[in-house]
């Protein structure tokens, strides 16, 4: 099998000659193509392009993606944002600054993403990798759940209470923000990705409780999950931090897979979805900060956990960072060449 077969095979639940890798990195890819910087990374296409392929195959890993930050739905909606050279975007000025502000509201306008350069960067990227390896791998671009974008249009902890004290408000910002979603991956799976992630972090368990993660999250997921079917690509949910209190409800979102976090149990996660595909979740900070040897064990650990599932790729349980020695890249994928073979 090459790398798109053996994640096509676990993606129809079928077991693969081994385990695929496919860990969760960006902006990270640079450091396979040295003297790149971050932002040439997210504002040109031909080398966001570049270092994802080249990271592709100096590790070894099966799948690519194009990840980006969560900012871009905030730019295309209208907030602010500082680009620095060597890391993502901050936000400077939110468009909404209080909820229950209806002219602010008004502004929301759903972009097409060829009319933000931004979001037009990923797509092209998308296009370029589809054409060079597309026959090789699967490629994985994302976009962003309502809450999440939510946040980024205004401040969080006016979000979370306007959620208690403007949920009319707020459904209303979140059927636009899921329509910006909708468009942008419309163009993105026009562009060639196979899979359509949406971060949802603003809904975790971490954040939110059950039942406004079932009130103001997973109706909004359903459509997004719906609308990338009938594109006909595969959707992944990826919600950081603890979904244990709501994986079950995560379960019915109609996603293929489910992404999860260092912070959960594979083993639980399997008793609660067994028809989906899980994927993670070697911790981010054990990739930055510990040792070859760490790393192959605690690979080891999460293969024997699934030995007898079909449906899981192995990842990192979060975004891997610029501070992770190659070394321990290597051995994440070395563990898995040889303690996950099928």
């Amino acid at each position: 099998m090459n790398a798109r077969e053996r994640i096509l095979a676990v993606l129809e639940h079928k077991m693969p000659d081994r385990v695929p890798v496919f860990p969760k990195i960006s902006f990270a890819t640079t450091n396979a193509c040295p003297g790149v910087h971050v932002y040439d990374y997210l504002n040109d296409s031909a080398v966001m392009a570049e270092c994802t392929m080249a990271a592709w195959r100096k590790f070894g890993w099966d799948g690519v993606a194009m990840h980006t930050s969560i900012a871009w739905s905030g730019i295309a909606l209208g907030s602010q944002y500082v680009h620095p050279r060597d890391d993502i975007p901050h936000r400077t000025t939110c468009l909404i600054p209080e909820i229950g502000d209806e002219a602010a509201l008004e502004k929301v306008v759903v972009q097409e993403p060829e009319d933000v350069p931004v979001m037009k960067t990923v797509v092209d990227a998308v296009s370029l990798v589809r054409q060079k390896i597309g026959g090789e791998t699967c490629i994985m671009a994302w976009v962003d759940g309502p809450l999440n974008i939510g946040s980024q249009l205004c401040p969080l902890d006016e979000l979370l209470m306007g959620i208690l004290e403007e949920p009319e408000f707020c459904h209303t910002l979140f059927a636009r923000c899921v329509e910006q979603s909708k468009h942008y991956a419309k163009a993105l799976v026009e562009a060639g990705a196979d899979i359509i992630a949406f971060g949802h972090a603003t809904a975790s368990c971490s954040v939110v409780s059950r039942e406004i993660y079932r009130t103001f999250a997973l109706p909004y997921e359903k459509e997004l999950v719906a609308y990338i079917h009938s594109l006909g690509a595969k959707a992944a949910t990826h919600i950081c931090g603890n979904i244990h209190p709501i994986a079950d409800l995560i379960a019915t979102n109609g996603s293929d897979i489910m992404d999860f976090d260092s912070v959960n149990d594979v083993s639980e996660l399997i008793r609660t979805a067994p028809h989906m595909v899980l994927r993670g979740n070697l911790s981010p900070t054990l990739l930055a900060t510990g040792t070859p040897e760490q790393i192959e064990l605690e690979t080891k650990k999460l293969l024997e956990a699934t030995a007898n599932f079909p449906g899981y790729l192995l990842s990192s349980g979060c975004e891997v960072n610029r501070n992770v020695p190659d070394e321990n890249l290597c051995a994440m994928v070395r563990a898995v060449k040889q303690y996950g073979i099928r």
